[in-house]
């Protein structure tokens, strides 16, 4: 992914797996090949149309 284009990590909020994730503005639905829970640090692997691919890097404690 780009340098300095998006946040490349964050921690997964509660609303963050229902409505999505906003960044500058714009909502992203969120994707993973493994499922997601609240409290995961995530990075953003890929971005497209239809949303954020993320990988879980530290999962919730």
């Amino acid at each position: 992914m780009q340098e300095g284009y998006l946040d490349q990590r964050f921690i997964i909020k509660p609303t963050d797996l229902t409505d999505g994730v906003a960044f500058y503005g714009i909502l992203y639905h969120l994707h993973a090949a493994t499922p997601l829970h609240i409290g995961d640090t995530v990075e953003i692997t890929a971005v497209s149309a239809h949303g954020l691919t993320v990988t879980i890097i530290a999962p919730q404690q």
